[in-house]
């Protein structure tokens, strides 16, 4: 009969002694972190909307901001929106600001001619560049031939106040505001209203130039017909986009286009 019963007690025994954790197991178990689940409140899901995922890019971008564009307020504006989508290169991002004078100073003056030397400082990979000094294109035309053995690197324009040909012979795109109004009063609240603006389309510019594919420059064509469709994809549905004319020559630069704001997306601030 022992012999008979024998497996099955053995059997019972097993699991017995496995139903019992060892000394060990015990010491693992006693050492643990208990996780306890939280719900998520709405607290959490406001702070999760500030945290941004930025595009992957390969290019470092610079950003120059000249004269009216150039205030604290407005600066600040800028880097809100910037953070927003790209991330400034302090914080982790790829976006480098800089502002003229300020920045560009030989002592007591600013020298836009230090642009060239700045870029290859900070080892930047595009430019943008909003309200442009007198003498910005020379500068830039030192740029376009150091590059020009290397990778494309794309120049923005806004609004410049330099020479004009000068900015269009050494930029890849250039972009003005043009104005429909027909009084002092109504131009007032269209300045108010462009400048409103201004920096979402800083950061659109910057969100294309971020798209723009490292290397060679047939990646961004040099028809007046794709240029136009780049201009009207990086200001967006907020802006009427039209073909610059020459108004001595009847010339239309293939890469320079005026913009006026939509009305029925564009709404002055309250007050």
């Amino acid at each position: 009969m022992v012999k008979k019963y024998f497996p099955v007690v053995c059997f019972v025994c097993f699991l017995l002694v496995g139903c019992f954790p060892s000394n060990s197991s015990k010491r693992n178990v006693e050492n643990a972190l208990l996780i306890q689940p939280v719900l998520v409140t709405d607290l959490d899901m406001t702070a999760l909307q500030d945290v941004h995922n930025f595009p992957e890019s390969m290019r470092r971008i610079g950003v120059l901001l000249g004269y009216g564009y150039n205030d604290e307020n407005f600066l600040s504006s800028v880097k809100e929106e910037l953070r927003k989508v790209a991330g400034l290169v302090e914080e982790g991002g790829i976006v480098k600001i800089f502002v003229f004078p300020d920045d560009f100073k030989r002592g007591s003056s600013g020298r836009i001619s230090l642009l060239p030397s700045i870029i290859e400082e900070l080892n930047l990979e595009g430019l943008i560049i909003v309200g442009a000094p007198e003498g910005t294109h020379n500068s830039l035309e030192k740029i376009n031939t150091n590059s020009e053995a290397g990778p494309f690197f794309p120049i923005f324009s806004l609004f410049p106040q330099d020479d004009i040909l000068g900015m269009e012979a050494n930029c890849d795109l250039v972009i003005e505001f043009i104005s429909s109004a027909e009084d002092e009063a109504m131009l007032k609240e269209e300045i108010e209203l462009n400048l409103q603006g201004v920096p979402e389309l800083i950061g659109n510019a910057v969100k294309y130039m971020v798209s723009i594919p490292t290397g060679t420059e047939t990646d961004f064509e040099k028809s007046i017909k794709s240029l136009f469709e780049h201009t009207r994809l990086l200001v967006g549905e907020n802006w009427i986009v039209s073909q610059y004319v020459d108004p001595e020559t009847g010339i239309r630069p293939r890469n320079h286009f005026l913009i006026e704001n939509n009305q029925q997306n564009l709404e002055l601030p309250d007050e």
